[in-house]
Formats: structure tokens, C-alpha cells, sequence
């Protein structure tokens, strides 16, 4: 299988593999994602790409690194489209970290895998959110969470070097 899943259980992001969305990486950061929490925002998108086949199309340009039988036909239509797609995931795919939006080049799919849930993205968007812990936990018990976490995902980046 050519990719992994960033969450142990799809939607939920893996702590530990050091793919951050957000903000800067970092036990600061998670801390106050911990503290105020955070809403994690993709918009529909399925009338900027265009037709149903349009978004089909996009979701083979997106998926057609990762396929060793993808549909070539349909990603060369999809990659005019994914103009639409390039204000928040860039030119290249890459994301933005800052506004949330998600490398689409690497191998970390939180929402599932393939051209039903690219598409189901595309044509529904989803809003994910993490609850504010501020009223349920100390400070200090914040920074030693944060710690923690940016500890787990650090050992498996370094591990995988």
C-alpha cells in the first residue's frame, strides 16, 4: 500500500508522526492548541472545480503520484482544475501549514484514501474539530502534555531517519 493513514482512526490525527497542521511544530503550539483549541476548516469546493466529472478529474491529479494504474486521461483534465484547490494547498500540492490545508504529495491521508474520498472531500468539504481543554486541565498540566506529545512525534522522526 502506498500510503499510510495519519490517524490511528480515520479523522483523528496521529500524534506521533510528526505531520503537523496549523501553526509552527512545536510544544508551544501544542499547548495552545490544547488550551483554546482549533477548528479545521475545507470548504466545499465542488462548484469551483467545476462538473461532477471535473471534480473525478481533480481527484486523479491529486491521487496520481501515489497510483501505478492511475487514470493519466483523467488527471491531465483535472490539472487546470486544481486551480481551485492551489489558493490553500499551493501550486505544487504542498499545503499550508498556517491555514491548515494538507500536503496532498505526501503519503498522509486523514480522512481516508482514494478517488471516492478525495472526491467526497471535494464535493462535501469537512470540518474537523479539537475541543478546548483549558477548563479541564492546569497549565502545568498543559505543558507537560505538550511536551509529551511533541516528545512522541520527535522519537518517531528521528526513528524514521
Amino acid at each position: 500500500m502506498p500510503w499510510r493513514r495519519c490517524a490511528r482512526q480515520q479523522g483523528f490525527p496521529n500524534l506521533t508522526d510528526g505531520d503537523w497542521l496549523g501553526g509552527p511544530p512545536g510544544a508551544d503550539y501544542i499547548a495552545q492548541t490544547v488550551t483554546k483549541g482549533r477548528i479545521g476548516v475545507m470548504p466545499p469546493m465542488a462548484a469551483a472545480v467545476g462538473t461532477p466529472e471535473d471534480v473525478r478529474n481533480v481527484a486523479n491529479y491529486v491521487l496520481q503520484p501515489f497510483r501505478q494504474r492511475a487514470n493519466n486521461v483523467a488527471a491531465q483534465l483535472g490539472k487546470p482544475k486544481f486551480a481551485a484547490c492551489a489558493a490553500c494547498h499551493g501550486p505544487d500540492g504542498k499545503g499550508n501549514a498556517a491555514l491548515g490545508a494538507p500536503n496532498l504529495t505526501d503519503k498522509v491521508w486523514l480522512h481516508g484514501w482514494g478517488e471516492d474520498a478525495v472526491m467526497a472531500m471535494v464535493n462535501k468539504g469537512k470540518t474537523n474539530v479539537m475541543p478546548t481543554f483549558a477548563h479541564r486541565l492546569t497549565p502545568e498540566q498543559i505543558h507537560v502534555l505538550a511536551a509529551w506529545v511533541w516528545n512522541l512525534s520527535q522519537s518517531t522522526a528521528v526513528a524514521a531517519k
